[in-house]
């Protein structure tokens, strides 16, 4: 199943993702400080690239649907004469 969409709403998910990662980082660098945490740094670490994958696949995917977009704009305009 495709899922439609818009600008906004990636740029959205995009900047959820991030803010995610870097908020999982620092819970693992807080728990790295506690003794007998090893369990929480390595779930907080675990997440954090989680997210950081799921925002270069996210990323990725946007990326070439603005050179697709930018290529449908241009043949179009070309097709019009502008």
């Amino acid at each position: 199943m495709k899922l439609e969409l818009s600008y906004d709403e990636v740029s959205t998910i995009v900047t959820a993702l991030l803010v995610k990662a870097t908020t999982a980082e620092s819970n693992a660098l807080k728990c790295a400080k506690l003794d007998g945490m090893d369990k929480d740094v390595e779930f907080w670490q675990e997440r954090a690239e989680t997210y950081k994958k799921v925002y270069k696949v996210v990323e990725a995917q946007f990326g070439q649907a603005c050179k697709e977009c930018e290529q449908a704009d241009a043949v179009l305009k070309e097709e019009a004469g502008v």
